[in-house]
């Protein structure tokens, strides 16, 4: 996300305070992400002409290609539909959903929303498919003339292999249909069937300017699709899959490394959140967000809560603080239980904190500097020991020295 500068929020959970290592020296851990979609389900996989539930006040009913204006006691007057042009779906008073459509009226009546239940089959059918149509075909002028009457419904709606139309458009390497779709409300990282999401797609098809649309709009390029292959993992099977010594594949292999590079660049670097501040729901998007304060960052920044680790959520749930380690400097044992002794960098007071719950880095730089001085103390004590056994060794020769002397004086 290019708010939060590709990164997620890793972490673990303390009694009270996060023992981490400073960032440059920090540990990396590689954070649980996932894409859930915020919005209603039923809402986001409504599919276009789908049953809904009647709502109140409905004038009129279905009738082959026309509709009924509904009268006193059945009776009523036939009014021919021209065309269906929006859509939108909206909640019932029980939070079912119901999809409506504009209608526009051949008798030039204003045009008027109507429910799906009041609207022939083969009017619906006919919208779906010119839908659809349009998005397989890449026929961006009609997708954008049918986006302007319910885009935000059209940009979320799916087929029967779970694709939505941002699928289509990054297969097909339309980076500006694209950047509407997303736009609109489109999920960037909606999987299909195979769990291909849109930058799956976008990478197999070597779309370099897809590809950076999708990344700019948020897509993760490490979410797997159901065989365990991210984006930059199912292209680097592509080039593996190329003959190396065939000259006709060496243009592909060259644009398949392109691709490569860039989802390289773009690949999540998991760095320890110096504190987690608030949460909120964006009302635009519906997505969960949380208000994220970086070592490296002068600002706290929103970030969306598919980049933010579980633990991290968790410990903001549970009312835990984050706080910045210098060190550990003591440790105690309780048969197989240990504590640290950690100073923190923000003058709080020491804490004893369990193993658990500090930076193995932390730990494995404290145990060097016990190694470090017991070392030192150890060759000191050799040196002394060396030492006396010099003097004494010394001593011992230099002690026949005077009695030779004497006998020689004797003598």
């Amino acid at each position: 996300m290019p708010a939060a500068g590709n990164r997620t929020c890793a972490g673990a959970s303390t009694s009270g305070r996060w023992a981490a290592q400073a960032p440059a020296a920090g540990s990396r851990r590689r954070a649980q992400r996932w894409a859930s979609l915020q919005t209603d389900s039923q809402l986001q996989q409504a599919r276009l002409g789908a049953p809904a539930a009647a709502g109140a006040g409905q004038r009129r009913r279905r009738r082959g290609g026309l509709a009924v204006a509904a009268g006193l006691f059945g009776s009523g007057e036939i009014v021919e539909v021209k065309d269906l042009k929006g859509i939108r779906v909206l909640k019932n008073e029980d939070d079912t959903p119901r999809v409506e459509y504009l209608v526009e009226w051949k008798d030039g009546s204003p045009d008027t929303w109507e429910p799906a239940t009041n609207l022939a089959d083969n009017l619906l059918r006919d919208y779906e498919q010119r839908w659809w149509g349009a998005v397989k075909k890449g026929d961006e002028e009609m997708v954008n003339t049918m986006m302007e009457g319910g885009a935000d419904v059209l940009a979320r709606t799916v087929d029967e292999n779970r694709r939505s139309a941002v699928h289509f458009a990054a297969a097909m390497g339309k980076a500006q249909l694209v950047q509407r779709l997303l736009a609109a409300g489109g999920e960037v990282d909606l999987a299909d069937k195979e769990g291909y999401t849109p930058l799956h797609m976008a990478a197999g098809y070597m779309h370099t300017s897809t590809i950076a649309a999708l990344l700019a709009g948020g897509a993760d390029p490490e979410q797997e699709d159901r065989q365990g292959r991210s984006p930059l993992e199912l292209v680097e099977s592509l080039r593996a899959a190329l003959p190396a010594t065939n000259p006709m594949t060496v243009q592909r292999r060259m644009a398949l490394e392109n691709v490569i590079q860039m989802l390289t660049a773009n690949m999540f670097e998991d760095v320890d959140p110096a504190a987690v501040l608030d949460k909120r729901v964006n009302e635009e998007s519906g997505h969960t967000e949380w208000l994220v304060k970086f070592e490296d960052e002068e600002e706290p920044i929103w970030v969306d809560a598919k980049y933010v680790s579980q633990e991290v959520a968790e410990d903001y749930e549970s009312g835990l603080e984050y706080a910045q380690a210098e060190a550990v400097i003591g440790m105690r044992q309780r048969g197989t239980m240990r504590k640290y002794l950690i100073k923190w960098s923000d003058d709080y007071p020491e804490t004893w904190e369990p193993e658990e719950h500090v930076s193995p880095d932390l730990i494995r730089q404290w145990e060097e500097q016990q190694q470090g001085s017991s070392d030192a103390s150890s060759n000191g004590t050799q040196a002394g020991s060396n030492g006396s056994q010099g003097s004494a060794a010394a001593g011992t020769a230099a002690a026949p020295a005077p009695s030779m002397q004497l006998q020689g004086s004797a003598a």
